[in-house]
């Protein structure tokens, strides 16, 4: 039976024929090395200063944009080599290829197969056309640096600004050698990213040990995979204040100078009903709210309990209002004419302890009409799982919160007004002296005191960011 010739065999038979070829043609002139010259297939031509995006595009670039910038920038020449010779900083770019795994990323993403192909075809002998090489390694460099500092899943509206800022740190990074340094810089600088990253060297080198079997830490890298992705979303590093709440742990910590002094049990939404991942600003708390009730919840959840019991209404301190927010006798409505196409009204539950919304409510604007609030049902946040609500996210500590946004309040309230407020039991808006950053995100690994916990993924959300991060 004849052996079938291998792929690495005949690119080895491919090199040894194109080795002989060089030393019997060893007598013609060398090309030189820009590209577009008149022996060169390259894309790039020097004379015109124009690029053939047809020839790019079957390179099947990542960053083809951003590519044909550099070489726009520096007249279309050769950047990876030097008289004909591969720079050292090729041999760290694929250096870093090849370690991309280490940094929540895929090595086939910036096509290290055929790299390592055309470096070893490279070192064996002189290129005459050295300009797919030369591309690759600058696709490979300017979208790996997109991808450290953006991530590859989050929509970023590409820009010529950027494509610039790309082309000035490689240019920074062949001019000192240092393609790591220059690639890293891109990269979050948060302790939760570099202690997830940290995490996923130490399992990757785990799984190299013959004696560990590789299944059984694949999901934990997958995890970190994810969420070090989803660090790469966020815009920049956090502020010195904030409140920071994590859907998958349902943990709400106010964080100031890196340091948790608050911490509370949170309830979040349900998986058909999720609360949204958001940034805002909390710039009011209201004492004792009432609660406009969501059309989506009357006319689904309460106007069939009405139906059957028409005094469901003022057992739960449920008010009817008109269009015009004017107060509607119940008895004057008869329930069996209405259906979810046609309710004409709006219900709204007056304030108490027996309100929704416990008794506080914190105010911040966003598109998704949550609130962080306080809740009548405080037992629930003995359970593990808790998405349990309609989106928005109940506080198991708020009243603690409220005092802590007014500590330091000298205009609008302090913490003695507040006690008053409470013990009132009246409706009683307060504005935020000092407004508060609110970000509610979703991480399903998180490092904390040394360890990493791994969170359920409670709306399913990793798959997604991991076949778009994995090859």
């Amino acid at each position: 039976m004849r052996k079938r010739v291998t792929y690495h065999s005949a690119v080895f038979i491919a090199i040894l024929v194109a080795a002989v070829m060089v030393v019997l043609n060893s007598c013609k002139p060398t090309v030189g090395h820009v590209l577009g010259g008149p022996d060169d297939s390259l894309e790039i031509g020097v004379a015109a200063t124009t690029v053939d995006t047809t020839l790019l595009k079957e390179y099947g670039l990542t960053s083809t944009l951003s590519v044909l910038v550099f070489y726009k920038g520096n007249g279309a020449s050769l950047a990876w080599f030097n008289d004909g010779k591969l720079l050292p900083a090729a041999d760290s770019m694929l250096q870093m290829v090849g370690r991309a795994g280490d940094y929540g990323l895929s090595p086939a993403l910036y096509k290290l197969d055929e790299l390592e192909v055309l470096r070893n075809e490279a070192l064996i002998f002189r290129f005459t056309t050295p300009s797919r090489l030369d591309i690759l390694l600058t696709d490979a460099f300017v979208s790996m640096a997109r991808h450290l500092r953006h991530g590859l899943s989050r929509l970023v509206i590409n820009s010529h600004e950027m494509d610039v800022a790309y082309a000035e740190l490689l240019n920074e990074a062949l001019r000192t050698g240092e393609v790591r340094k220059s690639l890293e810089s891109q990269e979050p600088c948060g302790e939760q990213y570099l202690a997830l990253k940290e995490e996923l060297k130490n399992l990757l080198r785990r799984q190299l040990d013959p004696k560990v079997d590789p299944a059984s830490t694949q999901s934990q890298i997958s995890k970190l995979n994810v969420n070090i992705e989803r660090w790469r979303w966020e815009a920049g590093p956090l502020p010195e204040r904030y409140v920071f709440i994590n859907i998958p742990a349902y943990q709400l910590s106010v964080i100031e100078g890196g340091e948790a002094v608050l911490q509370s049990k949170v309830i979040v939404g349900a998986k058909s009903t999720p609360t949204p991942v958001l940034e805002s600003s909390i710039w009011c708390l209201t004492i004792y709210p009432y609660w406009t009730v969501p059309r989506s919840i009357t006319i689904k959840e309460i106007l069939p309990k009405v139906k059957v019991d028409s005094s469901y209404l003022s057992r739960n301190l449920y008010e009817v209002l008109d269009a015009r927010s004017n107060t509607v006798d119940t008895r004057t409505i008869d329930w069996s004419l209405y259906d979810e196409n046609n309710f004409p009204y709006y219900l709204r539950q007056k304030e108490g302890r027996e309100n929704a919304l416990g008794i506080v409510k914190f105010r911040f604007d966003n598109p998704y009409g949550v609130y962080l609030h306080d809740t009548n049902a405080p037992k629930l946040f003995s359970r593990k799982e808790r998405a349990l609500s309609h989106g928005c996210i109940r506080m198991e500590k708020a009243e603690e919160f409220a005092y802590y946004l007014v500590r330091n309040d000298t205009v609008y309230s302090n913490p003695l007004l507040l006690e008053q407020y409470f013990k009132l039991k009246k409706r009683t808006e307060i504005s935020v002296i000092q407004p508060i950053p609110i970000y509610v995100r979703y991480f399903t690994a998180w490092a904390e005191d040394g360890q990493i916990v791994y969170y359920p993924d409670v709306y399913n959300k990793d798959g997604w960011v991991l076949s778009r991060v994995i090859l």
